[in-house]
């Protein structure tokens, strides 16, 4: 197929004056990236909330769908730490940051809020990098590190042909490259941040190694009892004693699992849920752990 120049001019051109979101439901737009998205020579500056992002022309990426969809999605999260970061300071770990999405939402809230990006793909890294001098962001710090309980593993990190599977737990897809890597705690990350005026959100979307990263960010949590978005996937519970981890973690720690419905859910419901899955899926999407009792549960209760 051939690349036009002029083509991915005009739609830039196009789309450039507008938020992506404008166009979801658009027949027109619909039609026509359809017909020009195979000649598209370079990646697309998309408008969305409050910031750009390249929307990637490569299908194998994350961003593509931004493209393809005119929306992100995760709408109750953002609108989630929205509300919070209308009232407090944030600081948001966002581990597993991919091209920036998360980071990015929550820099364009408030220059008030610290924002801790962490992705373990140098190829990633990249994408981050272009979408961070995109927008006129200082309040975003990146780690090209494996979030997990133990610092300064060396670990041999392959990545995926599509880049939102790459992982150090699992290789159920195909690698084309591969890069080392070095491990570091939630913990170590935080230890010189003055957290007492920050409410603090973790994000955990790191397939499979999320019990890792909680493992890493015990003493954060006793400190702070911070809200945690984590993904739950078939490749968390792939191992037996992380069940029982999470259990006994909800237990001592005082958290508890609620959905995007903000309706409470006990682990083993969640289980079931993973368990009844096709076969091709591995994922039933983000849930929240929050402390019971808490300032931060009676927000997340009223929103």
């Amino acid at each position: 197929m051939i690349k036009s120049e002029f083509i991915t001019s005009l739609f830039q051109k196009f789309i450039i004056n507008s938020d992506i979101r404008k166009f979801k439901k658009s027949l027109i737009y619909y039609c026509l990236f359809r017909a020009i998205r195979n000649f598209l020579s370079k990646n697309i500056i998309l408008n969305i909330y409050n910031f750009k992002v390249y929307g990637s022309t490569n299908k194998n990426k994350t961003s593509y769908f931004l493209l393809k969809k005119c929306e992100f999605g995760d709408y109750h999260e953002l609108n989630t730490i929205k509300k919070i970061s209308d009232k407090h300071k944030i600081l948001f770990l966002d581990c597993g940051c991919n091209y920036g999405f998360y980071s990015l939402y929550v820099a364009s809230l408030s220059k008030k809020n610290k924002i801790i990006s962490v992705e373990a793909s140098k190829r990633t890294l990249k994408e981050f990098n272009k979408n961070l001098n995109l927008n006129n962001f200082s309040n975003i710090d990146f780690y090209n590190n494996v979030i997990s309980d133990t610092d300064g593993k060396v670990i041999n990190f392959n990545e995926s042909e599509k880049d939102w599977e790459s992982s150090i737990t699992h290789q159920d897809y195909n690698s084309n490259e591969s890069s080392i890597v070095n491990s570091i705690k939630i913990d170590t990350i935080v230890q010189d941040h003055e957290l007492e005026e920050y409410k603090i959100i973790i994000k955990l979307d790191i397939e499979g190694n999320e019990l890792s990263g909680i493992h890493g960010s015990l003493k954060l949590i006793e400190k702070s009892s911070p809200l945690i978005i984590m993904e739950f996937s078939k490749y968390i519970f792939n191992k037996k004693d992380n069940i029982e981890y999470l259990k006994n973690f909800l237990d001592r720690y005082d958290y508890s699992i609620y959905d995007t419905n903000n309706k409470k859910q006990g682990l083993d419901n969640i289980l079931i849920t993973l368990d009844n899955l096709e076969k091709r899926h591995k994922t039933i999407g983000n849930f929240y752990l929050i402390k019971n009792s808490s300032k931060i549960l009676e927000e997340f209760l009223s929103l």
